[in-house]
């Protein structure tokens, strides 16, 4: 055991003299290739990857990780070019106004989310190598080319593995080597021909633009989200389904909702192995958290002082409320393994999907669009101070009209009583925020789209509470579809504060006083669906009235579903019956929330 400790201890040493001999060799080329923005220096002992300094703009290079993945030392300095790449993209966001936000959210994401961490790869890496190649020669684009053909993906038989990874490979294999094309399924096939006809006006494809190394990071983000993201969605379902069959096949029945992360776990491995991360996840992690300590006062903390007062809300209040949303990507549904508001995010995606048939044309110049027109332009003005340059073309969706049309309207009611206060207000009002992202999301997507639509899918809200007062008929946030910053600020501060007790039935026998004969003739026809949805933790001060105002609603046709919070609020399962759900952890109650709203809007 003892001469096995001292091999170990060699091996160590070796590896890391190698790491260091390896940037020495090529120090001077790498240091002409940063072209001083950022130090490159040898892993230090026991860092078997490379690893960021974000405060002190230093990569660590270990070739080692490369060399037991077999690749030559040309190979090997080509990656490590590509390793200096992301560290630049990144070091880039974090210097645009609102980029330490955009960064941590995407750690989130690319964390609980595997599906989405691979497709993000692999665009990345097309962006990365495009910088490297053009920043040094044709040997190293012959180079990039040996590289996927003879190392990573010398097999182009996609097959095997699930539609949605087939998918991302294969946007990646073909982008690096165009004169050869992936064996895919049919349906991957489809969604790899619909995104390589999304192009400008010129002819460039999207994947072409949003991979343009000056393109900055959020940018492409914020566009392989709009595009890329929900093709990869649509064949993730297609391979969930077929999980579930399978399942069903070796008699293992029901299985509930699919958890991708679980269920592909073995396919993601082998997709790691191809595209190995340099630079794991936890690496990443750490050095951001040791950026912001290194900080302190920063100029952005000022620029959140400038907005809040713009907004008229407080600056503390403001960053409360961004820290209850960035939260909101941390809550993550166990059966599917992604996190709650991006499950809602994707629901509304579909929906806009089944309505609508997409056909691109370009329209001209805007303020802030999708397509990059000019990026030599965009980082001048960029480096100027100008965040919104006019160098964007957008790209139109033309939307058919579909087969669906019509209205909602969501209202959320929230208990303010006394024994709300503690843990059980923290998680009503994360559920609460949970209630008005999403919503505001969706209103402002049907918003968008309005005028592709013969008849508009609108989304209205409206949000009260009670705890005994004469302020329990009044909404916090009257029945709209508009939902401000600032109001949501707002709506979130007022819910901070509890007294009185259970008067749940003050509420429901205010919203079904105003359901006039034009309301009730909406529902009736189908026009409009509206929901009611009630969080309690406790018995209402007068169960028989909650009933026959429940009673009312619901013969009306409204959706009226009652949420207890925790055991102290399981009367509700009997109040509110059929239409009742428990908490039973308050931990939970964002979770139900996110399935009451998956349940209701997936018929629209």
């Amino acid at each position: 055991m003892e001469e096995v400790g001292i091999n170990t201890k060699n091996e160590a040493k070796t590896a890391h003299q190698e790491a260091i001999d390896f940037v020495e060799r090529h120090i001077d080329f790498f240091e002409h290739y940063a072209g001083g923005r950022v130090k490159i220096e040898p892993a230090p002992a026991g860092l078997d990857t490379f690893a960021f300094d974000l405060e002190k703009n230093v990569i660590y290079v270990n070739s080692v990780f490369y060399k037991k993945l077999g690749l030559s030392e040309e190979k090997t300095t080509f990656a490590s070019l590509h390793e200096i790449e992301h560290f630049l993209e990144k070091i880039s966001l974090l210097a645009e106004n609102g980029g330490e936000r955009i960064f941590e959210g995407y750690l989130a994401k690319i964390k609980s989310d595997r599906a989405f961490s691979l497709l993000d790869n692999c665009v990345a890496d097309i962006r990365e190598n495009r910088a490297v190649v053009s920043r040094t020669s044709k040997d190293f684009g012959i180079l990039e080319q040996k590289l996927y053909k003879e190392d990573l993906f010398a097999d182009v038989d996609f097959t095997k593995e699930p539609r949605h990874i087939q998918f991302a490979q294969a946007i990646l294999r073909e982008n690096k080597v165009p004169d050869e094309r992936c064996v895919v399924a049919p349906e991957v096939r489809e969604k790899l021909n619909e995104l390589s006809g999304i192009v400008n006006k010129e002819g460039t494809k999207l994947v072409d633009i949003i991979t343009d190394p000056a393109v900055p990071m959020s940018i492409r983000l914020k566009l392989q989200e709009k595009y890329i993201v929900p093709m990869m969605r649509e064949l993730l379902e297609k391979d969930k389904e077929e999980e579930k069959e399978r399942r069903k096949g070796k008699g293992e029945g029901e299985s509930g909702e699919i958890n991708p992360n679980e269920a592909f776990g073995d396919a993601y491995e082998r997709a790691d192995k191809k595209m190995p991360n340099a630079v794991p996840i936890d690496k990443i992690e750490e050095a951001l958290k040791k950026y912001k300590e290194a900080k302190g006062e920063n100029p952005a903390d000022k620029a959140d002082k400038e907005y809040a007062q713009n907004l008229g809300v407080k600056q503390e209040d403001l960053k409360k409320y961004r820290k209850i949303v960035s939260e909101l990507e941390k809550i993550i549904n166990q059966e599917t393994g992604e996190s709650v508001i991006e499950e809602l995010r994707n629901l509304i995606r579909r929906i806009i999907s089944q309505r609508l048939k997409p056909a691109i044309s370009p329209k001209y110049p805007i303020e802030e669009g999708e397509d990059l027109v000019d990026p030599a332009q965009l980082v001048a003005d960029v480096k100027g101070g100008n965040l919104q340059p006019k160098v964007w073309e957008s790209i139109e969706i033309k939307e058919k009209k579909g087969q669906k049309f019509g209205e909602i309207e969501i209202t959320l009611v929230a208990d303010r009583s006394g024994s709300m206060d503690g843990n059980k207000l923290v998680e009503q009002r994360k559920a609460v925020v949970l209630f008005m992202e999403v919503l505001k999301e969706f209103a402002d997507i049907c918003n968008e789209e309005r005028i592709n639509m013969t008849e508009p899918l609108e989304v209205r809200n409206e949000i009260y509470s009670f705890q005994s007062s004469d302020e329990d008929k009044i909404p916090l946030k009257k029945m709209s579809k508009e939902l401000g910053e600032k109001e949501r600020i707002e709506i979130t501060g007022k819910l901070s504060s509890v007294s009185g007790s259970t008067t749940d039935f003050v509420v429901l026998e205010e919203i079904d006083s105003k359901l006039n004969a034009g309301v009730l003739k909406k529902i009736k026809e189908g026009e409009l669906k509206k929901i009611v949805i009630v969080f309690t933790d406790g018995d209402s001060d007068n169960p028989e009235r909650v009933q026959n105002v429940l009673k009312s609603l619901r013969e009306k046709g409204v959706v009226a579903i009652g949420v207890g919070i925790t055991e102290s609020g399981k009367a509700v399962l009997e109040t509110y019956a059929p239409d009742a759900r428990l908490a039973e952890q308050v931990e939970k109650l964002a979770l139900v929330l996110g399935d009451l709203l998956k349940e209701h809007l997936a018929d629209l």
